[in-house]
């Protein structure tokens, strides 16, 4: 390194950081280009393994997610990794399908590769892995999630409630006023306040309660078709909400096979952004989260815990607003787009 910057006239620590990938943001693409290809001519390498005994870190971080087949969890592993990358490490992750015990394997198998943080999509029952890290010390961050018995933890997600106020209010202006909603039993403290936040601007705004339909989410399609059947023909709901791109796609698929008439007799929105949306015959209302965002400031959240000896960032919960993208599955045509 001292050759590279005697060379280009710069600092030992400036051509550190342009090789480590760090403060790339404070760096001009010039000066890093020169730095970068003048450490190409001279065939440098840095050695990770002799950083790692230096600095006693190994560079990586841990990402524990639901499901990484999920386009949602995959766009987090995506961006979460570009972000990680940018500031010098890089990312091990892995599915936990939302089963705490396989959680917990994960996590003691990040641990003990001496992974430097973790990022984590918290699963129902979860909570005994957070006092493990908390007993050890281990930066972590929790994304999409929040723990209810660790109410400080630092965690990243959507503001839910304003979500739902959104969905049911653009309902409501649109003429519908029998909603549903449909959801995974599970108990999640983000479902929950989807529920809540649901029912809240129901009843506000149309002084009723919603319909809840609850799945088993090994037997979505199973059971879909007879929540389907059941919300439109006996509870006469006139709109519904499906709560997880996965119920989602088990809801829309069901009701194409019943040749229910979208948006007229049915409104839907979906929480979450899905490719297989545009193969349903009507452009599907839903609402998108501010994924890159989120996952960047999880990112941010450990870069700053783990490299910064002054700056330590705030626990507790850091929450996004999410945007309502309106298309015709939730608009009648005698009534205007809102």
């Amino acid at each position: 390194m001292k050759d590279i910057a005697s060379q280009l006239g710069v600092s030992v620590a400036l051509v550190s950081y342009v090789l480590n990938g760090k403060k790339t943001n404070k760096i001009s693409a010039q000066t890093a280009a020169r730095i970068k290809a003048l450490a190409a001519q001279m065939n440098y390498s840095p050695n990770q393994i002799a950083k790692s005994l230096k600095t006693n870190r190994t560079y990586t971080l841990g990402l524990i997610v639901a499901d990484i087949s999920n386009l949602f969890y995959s766009s987090i592993a995506k961006y979460i990794e570009e972000q990680a990358n940018a500031n010098g490490y890089h990312v091990i992750y892995a599915s936990a399908h939302e089963d705490p015990d396989r959680f917990g394997a994960i996590l003691n198998l990040l641990l003990s590769r001496q992974v430097d943080g973790f990022i984590l999509a918290l699963p129902e029952n979860g909570e005994r892995w957070i006092e493990l890290l908390e007993d050890q010390h281990r930066p972590y961050v929790i994304i999409d999630r929040k723990s209810a018995c660790y109410p400080d933890a630092p965690s990243i997600l959507l503001d839910n409630r304003d979500a739902s106020e959104q969905i049911v209010t653009h309902l409501v202006a649109n003429g519908y006023k029998r909603p549903g909603l449909v959801t995974i039993n599970r108990n999640l403290l983000h479902l929950e306040e989807r529920k809540l936040g649901y029912a809240d601007t129901c009843k506000s705004l149309l002084g009723v309660e919603p319909y809840v339909y609850e799945l088993e989410e090994g037997r979505l399609e199973e059971q879909m078709q007879e929540i389907i059947q059941q919300a439109v023909y006996t509870d006469r709901v006139d709109s519904l909400c499906f709560f997880t791109n996965k119920v989602a796609m088990a809801g829309l698929s069901e009701i194409a096979a019943i040749n229910m008439a979208v948006p007229e007799q049915l409104g839907i929105v979906c929480f979450d952004e899905a490719a297989a949306y545009k193969l349903f015959r009507t452009s599907i209302t839903y609402l998108k989260q501010p994924i890159e965002a989120m996952s960047k400031a999880a990112v941010e959240y450990l870069v700053t815990l783990l490299d910064s000896k002054d700056e330590k960032p705030e626990k507790g919960s850091r929450q996004f607003k999410g945007s309502l993208i309106v298309n015709n599955s939730s608009v009648k045509k005698s009534t205007p787009q809102c």
